[in-house]
């Protein structure tokens, strides 16, 4: 048995934990988060020991809850992540006729139900899926000698290996690129043109779960759960005084310690324009900036790293599908 190669799919389920099958053949980017992907899956069961109080050691090992779970690696080359994870998507309107289609991504209290479909082909197919899926986080990562990629943790009802899906005859997805750094404008608040970050990542997570009946070891009930706030960190190298007063007045609010910190919004705009193809513009609401440090060395470049906070996020995406595919 030896595997060469690996696909996952994702397919949003109509109906939380009945799997549906990806799509033979795959024609689109809505059955793919993004390029290059790795995952993971597994089951996990919670396990007891039962001690008599005459013996020192346990006499049983009892199991009890089940539930799978698994996670995906992969390169950005559309904003399918954010509406798995985010939850509320919505077309403009009036609604177009012909892709690209206008996405407008901002978080749900109800969360997307998918299937995810992990294939390793080799001359014995290895197959499964992980069955009432739901995001509990998403990472967003860019530097500046690679493409922008993340990963999407996620939480599962089942785990289903005795039923091998059909995989697709052909895989011929949409021919979006991956996402590069230097194809994106970014600002924060009124600062704009800001030439000199380096490194730019943020994590979304909610506190989406699966819970258990009594008489059951599956899952019997989902839990949508609520938002954390979103978190990440800004690297940049200092060409100025001018540019190191600015990231400083983030953290401060100004000039001293006793300024009021300000929320900020950070934009991350891949060229978006209205029914331009492949474009997207994410938006990390009222954020605040809560500490940075700052290194000098003698003979290289100087930096700063500053983290910050925010409530939301919100991405606007010209999809080259339809939002009723989702």
């Amino acid at each position: 048995m030896v595997y060469t190669k690996g696909d996952v799919f994702v397919k949003k389920e109509s109906t939380w934990g009945v799997g549906v099958d990806p799509t033979s053949p795959t024609s689109g980017i809505d059955e793919i988060l993004g390029l290059d992907s790795e995952y993971e899956y597994g089951l996990e069961n919670q396990i007891t020991a039962v001690n008599p109080a005459a013996m020192a050691y346990p006499s049983e090992i009892s199991y009890h809850t089940a539930k799978a779970k698994g996670k995906i690696d992969f390169v950005y080359n559309g904003a399918l992540p954010f509406a798995i994870m985010l939850g509320g998507i919505s077309n403009s309107d009036p609604l177009e006729d012909e892709p690209p289609f206008t996405w407008t991504i901002s978080p749900s209290g109800t969360p997307i139900p998918f299937t995810t479909s992990c294939l390793m082909k080799g001359t014995n197919d290895k197959r499964a899926q992980i069955i009432g899926c739901y995001a509990k986080s998403l990472s967003f990562k860019m530097g500046l000698n690679e493409p922008v990629s993340g990963t999407l943790d996620i939480v599962g009802k089942d785990l289903d290996i005795n039923n091998p899906f059909t995989a697709p005859t052909t895989v011929a997805i949409d021919g979006s690129k991956a996402w590069k750094p230097h194809e994106f404008t970014y600002s924060i608040g009124s600062i704009t043109g800001i030439t000199y970050i380096t490194e730019l990542e943020f994590t979304i997570s909610r506190g989406v779960d699966v819970g258990h009946g009594l008489s059951e070891r599956s899952p019997s009930t989902s839990y949508s759960g609520k938002f954390d706030a979103i978190n990440g960190s800004i690297t940049a190298y200092v060409p100025d005084s001018a540019a190191a007063n600015e990231i400083e007045k983030l953290v401060l609010g100004g000039t001293s310690t006793s300024k009021k910190l300000d929320a900020k919004d950070i934009v991350i705009d891949k060229s978006y324009a209205d029914e331009a193809s492949d474009s997207a513009k994410i938006t990390l609401s009222d954020c605040i900036f809560s500490d940075y440090s700052t290194v000098f060395p003698l003979d290289t470049k100087m930096s700063y790293k500053f983290s910050f906070s925010g409530t939301s996020a919100h991405v606007l995406w010209e999809a080259p599908f339809a939002k009723t595919n989702w």
